[in-house]
């Protein structure tokens, strides 16, 4: 039991990690690594690219890559540009479309939540500070992104660890890293 939620029984779960240029995914069955791979959307415009991400979306679900008995995508987070925030809808909207057309279960779930679940938390206090002594005089802004650099880096090596092979996708490592949580944390085999 979560909270209030009972866990669903789901032998296959898909993590999604999509942007106004790409879909990343990841499947495991029966808490075992099946697939993983990332599309890219053509277009000079976000427009075009919306209409290619439906395509490819819908393609990826006939063709039985996107099944599953639970699939979560990464909720959309706050963003600098508003232009851009309402871009990442309009592909969501798509996506998620496509996806819930053969899927039973589709979800979001925040980057914090999954990040948290699969042992990378925000980085603490002394971690903070460790990054201040290793690289002196920065200003706050880079030491902010160092963080984010590092956090990245332990969200591919776990991802890594169940997928060897598919490189240094960000991307496809957050789809790992919300596939591994759905299958822990939200479902059940049996």
């Amino acid at each position: 039991m979560i909270g209030n939620l009972t866990k669903k029984k789901a032998n296959r779960v898909c993590g999604i990690d999509a942007s106004t240029n790409s879909l990343a995914w990841a499947i495991f069955e029966d808490g075992k690594p099946v697939d993983c791979g990332e599309v890219f959307f053509d277009g000079a415009t976000v427009f075009e690219r919306l209409k290619d991400a439906k395509a490819k979306t819908k393609d990826l679900v006939a063709s039985g890559v996107l099944k599953a008995d639970y699939i979560a995508i990464e909720a959309a987070v706050r963003v600098n540009s508003l232009q851009t925030y309402a871009d990442l809808a309009y592909v969501y909207g798509v996506i998620i479309g496509e996806l819930m057309a053969f899927n039973p279960e589709v979800h979001k779930v925040y980057p914090i939540q999954w990040q948290t679940a699969i042992g990378n938390p925000n980085l603490k206090k002394d971690e903070k500070e460790q990054i201040k002594h290793d690289f002196p005089g920065k200003s706050d802004n880079w030491y902010k992104n160092k963080g984010r650099e590092i956090r990245k880096q332990r969200t591919l090596d776990i991802a890594h660890s169940h997928f060897p092979s598919f490189g240094d996708s960000n991307n496809i490592g957050d789809a790992v890293g919300l596939a591994l949580y759905i299958g822990q944390s939200l479902t059940r085999t049996s």
